[in-house]
């Protein structure tokens, strides 16, 4: 299961860190308001009141009929409060789930196993993971040889700190992160005397062959005419990857922008999620056809 790798859940345990240090900062704050008790009662099936008991009363007092500062300060302290304990629910799995999982790399698996019945280091199963390694580290070596493009347009970051070019391209990066898919970012490549810098290059495990991911944030833009202009830059965009062997839905993979400025974040997952998973076997594909 990629998506509920260690690393994913790592980083999600981070940030219930953070979340429990500002409610618990938040909850100091509305300390005044521990220990206080509202009930809200409907007056002749209409108007609504607020009764409330402080800390020492022994009975509830009307506190008036609409949302007086009190009592929107006693609300906010019961939501607090159980922001935090969900907070503190999920850190406690999250924590007990790290203690006990077991990271599904082939080397990690056999060093669990007797030796007796460990494989040898050249079985195929444990050569693939370093091959994906090297291909990291000579796709990274490559990328460092060429100028950055454009480097002032890298203005979003990423969850990493990692600086892109949009919003969508963030997203894309988490999500190869998360289903655990090789990628480099803007990987160049040489088309004669030109430098083509696709968004994203990844490698897909399963054939160790390189798919380029490119997100098409304006190609329903509201603007008729820059519509088409980005149109026609993008077809001839394909053109230019087709020449170095990639096609579109082949091995040239496309997202879109819903809008101006939108994107569906679950269908660039799902698009990124199909490299995490091996392609249908002949026998799944044979009874797909009996359907």
């Amino acid at each position: 299961m990629r998506y509920t790798s260690k690393r994913a859940v790592e980083y999600d345990l981070e940030q219930h860190y953070i979340l429990r240090k500002r409610y618990l900062s938040r909850i100091e704050e509305l300390s005044d308001y521990r220990g206080v008790y509202i009930k809200a009662s409907i007056k002749n099936r209409r108007r609504l009141f607020y009764t409330i008991k402080r800390p020492g009363e022994n009975h509830y007092t009307y506190a008036g009929d609409s949302e007086k500062s009190e009592i929107r300060g006693v609300k906010e302290y019961r939501f607090y409060k159980k922001m935090l304990a969900v907070i503190e629910s999920n850190i406690r799995v999250m924590e007990d789930f790290l203690g006990v999982y077991k990271v599904t790399r082939a080397e990690n698996i056999n060093e669990l196993l007797p030796r007796t019945y460990q494989l040898s280091r050249d079985a195929a199963v444990l050569k693939l993971e370093p091959a994906i390694g090297k291909w990291m580290q000579e796709m990274r070596e490559i990328k460092s040889k060429y100028p950055i493009l454009n480097p002032a347009g890298l203005t979003c970051t990423a969850f990493d700190g990692t600086k892109m070019r949009s919003r969508a391209e963030c997203i894309h990066y988490e999500a190869f992160y998360i289903y655990d898919v090789p990628c480099i970012f803007e990987l160049p490549y040489e088309l004669g005397h030109e430098i083509l810098s696709p968004d994203f290059t990844a490698l897909d495990v399963f054939e160790m062959k390189p798919k380029i991911f490119e997100h098409l944030g304006n190609w329903f833009h509201r603007d008729l005419v820059k519509r088409r202009q980005y149109r026609t830059e993008s077809v001839d965009r394909w053109d230019q990857f087709a020449q170095i062997g990639f096609y579109p839905e082949l091995n040239l993979l496309l997202t879109f922008g819903a809008g101006d400025s939108d994107f569906d974040a679950q269908a660039i997952h799902r698009k990124i999620a199909m490299l995490s998973v091996p392609p249908p076997s002949e026998d799944t594909i044979n009874m797909l056809r009996r359907l």
